[in-house]
């Protein structure tokens, strides 16, 4: 009895340390700047972050759909709110195609707009997006498949997140890894276009982001996007894989 009594209390001093900290604690800012790549999410990151511990956190975006990080990096609005909103991260989304098929352009971009968020005061996270379904059919000599698209784009992403000394958050790793372990599963990552992510892609990307920005397993956290329980264990473990595979590079 003494036994159960003493794990009790320990559970309920435990809880009310943490409810304290969380109070004590600024909410952390993150700005989200991309294309639809990022507005199609938005939702998931959202409720997950909403059942978590940083239930606080304040998250905005900008997603105009179709859009460069040259764009960004051109457009006064962007620069402005990346400079006056006091962020501690800023989430750099580059066009699906543009860091493979111009990856110059997509890393000198990057570059210059890492500089920016550098000099506001908040960390630079790169948002490593996946290859398309069937391969890029508009470049179809140099990315004929889905492995030679994310090959490109996991360099082109991962070289500039070295270059910054910024955080990448690998959603297209984890999305090559469901796609090996379950290609069903991997299939059903995309929407019906074979490019924009579907309601569980969305999920995938979310706990790639938590897991990346706050440090804590998504595991934890009771949203489960509506997944099957299979289909939940593949997913995070495929993102547990790739975070840690990325998280000191």
């Amino acid at each position: 009895m003494m036994t159960r009594r003493f794990i009790f209390i320990f559970v309920i001093l435990f809880g009310s340390i943490c409810q304290i900290e969380a109070q004590d604690r600024e909410p952390i800012r993150i700005l989200f700047v991309g294309n639809s790549y990022t507005a199609g999410i938005k939702r998931s990151f959202l409720e997950m972050v909403e059942a978590s511990l940083h239930s606080d956190a304040v998250v905005e975006t900008i997603t105009p759909g179709g859009k460069t990080l040259a764009f960004h990096l051109e457009n006064p609005e962007t620069v402005k709110r990346i400079q006056d909103g006091d962020w501690d991260y800023v989430v750099l989304q580059d066009q699906s195609q543009t860091p493979a098929v111009f990856p110059k352009m997509f890393q000198e971009a990057a570059r210059d707009l890492d500089k920016i968020i550098d000099s506001s005061g908040a960390m630079t996270v790169f948002y490593m997006t996946w290859g398309r379904r069937d391969g890029d059919k508009q470049n179809a000599e140099r990315f004929p498949t889905y492995e030679k698209m994310q090959k490109a784009l996991t360099d082109s992403y991962a070289s500039s997140a070295r270059r910054a000394k910024a955080r990448i958050a690998p959603v297209g790793e984890a999305w090559r890894a469901v796609r090996m372990a379950d290609p069903s599963l991997g299939e059903e990552l995309y929407k019906k276009d074979g490019s924009h992510p579907d309601s569980k892609g969305a999920y995938l990307a979310a706990a790639v982001f938590y897991s990346t920005i706050f440090g804590d397993d998504p595991i934890d956290v009771s949203f489960d996007g509506g997944l099957s329980a299979s289909e939940r264990k593949t997913i995070l473990g495929a993102v547990a894989e790739a975070t840690a595979t990325y998280s000191n590079k």
